[in-house]
């Protein structure tokens, strides 16, 4: 079986509070909601956007963590997403995780885009993006992640390459008792949060289009989508 496949990865368990600390760091900060696209506004009422996209996250020193269950190097979670036009330059994005019983693994979140400036000379442009999710592993597992980024972009045709910098905090539950993860068999609750970089590339083919991204909090990593704008 592929190592980005959900179904190969299991939480390592007897989690010490520096081990939580730091799976909460690789885990929840990664899992953070991404823009994954142009972050110029769709444009009102009419605008909609729907996409596909997955992320890779690197499982390596998670299988170092805790009894060392995890044997995959890095592991992919693929999300279905929709976006809004509300109002003028405000966006709304909502973003699942569709439930498999062979991954074990749902998810939720949203973002609020405000595109507050645009060049009048230039092909460029300044958004504010507020946003916050929830990731769920084997029951085991709950990172609630939220943040804010200032992103710019600038666009030449049908290529949009945008960068920026925000803050995101990421509150990590571990599941004790019997079955759970944590070393001395208590529900615990870790709060980690970090700087943010991101940088991006969006290409546009009539209404469909194509975005990587790469984001950078304690760690990086990588993440694509394929979507529809209309």
């Amino acid at each position: 079986m592929p190592a980005w496949v959900w179904a190969s990865f299991q939480i390592p368990k007897n989690l010490s509070v520096d081990d939580r600390r730091r799976m909460t760091e690789l885990l929840g900060l990664s899992t953070s909601s991404k823009i994954l696209g142009n972050p110029y506004p769709l444009g009102g009422y009419a605008g909609i956007e729907v996409g596909y996209e997955t992320q890779v996250i690197s499982t390596s020193e998670i299988s170092r963590l805790g009894n060392k269950s995890s044997e995959t190097s890095e592991v992919g979670l693929n999300q279905l997403t929709l976006g809004k036009g509300l109002y003028n330059n405000v966006d709304l994005y909502l973003e699942f995780t569709p439930f498999s019983q062979s991954s074990n693994v749902t998810g939720y979140g949203g973002q609020l885009r405000w595109g507050f400036y645009q060049a009048e000379y230039l092909p460029a442009h300044l958004s504010l993006i507020l946003y916050g999710n929830s990731t769920n592993f084997q029951n085991l597992v709950t990172f609630n992640s939220q943040g804010a980024d200032l992103v710019a972009g600038f666009t030449v045709q049908d290529v949009t390459l945008y960068t920026g910098f925000g803050w995101v905090r990421s509150i990590g539950n571990f599941m004790g008792g019997a079955g759970g993860v944590t070393d001395d068999g208590t529900t615990s609750q870790e709060d980690v949060s970090s700087l943010h970089y991101l940088a991006g590339m969006n290409v546009q083919y009539s209404r469909l289009f194509f975005a990587l991204e790469l984001d950078r909090y304690t760690d990086a990593n990588y993440a694509a989508k394929l979507g529809c704008r209309f």
